[in-house]
């Protein structure tokens, strides 16, 4: 029997790094707030990330990669994008902590039982922009390229986030 503590699917992953997140907003001093993480990341997550090795590390690791993306993302608000695409968007809580325009169009992309999973743990939140999710495995091809184009038509200046997902065009 495989422990609770297993990584079993990439997506397992995303409960991993909400609890470094989750961590992150409990300190006094800290970069970022998310009050979301800990009920994402739950206690499996928890227990994942308890079985990983150097976990002062990788938590730092993980808060400093939150603060990068963050600050590169109200950047280039700042210059004008009206969408933000977030593929493999995992357990990620931007559109609800992150100060953005109501007007900004935000998309998570990733595996339906994340998307399930998320849309039900969140139900009651509101995000602070237009919030849409597409449920779909991002390695099928045809369909990332029938996403991409329906997001190129229907969108001005695009920012594509993938925070760990690598595919061929």
């Amino acid at each position: 029997m495989e422990s609770d503590s297993n990584i079993k699917h990439v997506a397992d992953t995303a409960l991993w790094v909400a609890v470094y997140r989750e961590q992150e907003s409990q300190r006094s001093d800290a970069l970022f707030r998310d009050p979301l993480a800990g009920v994402l990341a739950g206690e499996r997550g928890r227990k994942i990330a308890a079985a990983m090795p150097y976990p002062k590390i990788m938590g730092w690791v993980m808060t400093i990669r939150t603060v990068a993306i963050d600050r590169l993302i109200a950047r280039v608000i700042s210059l004008g994008i009206d969408t933000v695409v977030n593929l493999g968007a995992g357990l990620d809580t931007r559109p609800y902590r992150m100060p953005l325009p109501e007007s900004l169009r935000w998309i998570e992309a990733d595996f339906p039982h994340i998307i399930d999973f998320k849309n039900e743990k969140l139900a009651a939140e509101n995000p602070v922009c237009r919030l849409e999710r597409v449920a779909a495995d991002l390695s099928d091809v045809p369909l990332r390229r029938r996403l991409f184009d329906r997001i190129g038509s229907e969108s001005k200046k695009v920012l594509v986030i993938t925070e760990g997902v690598f595919a061929p065009l």
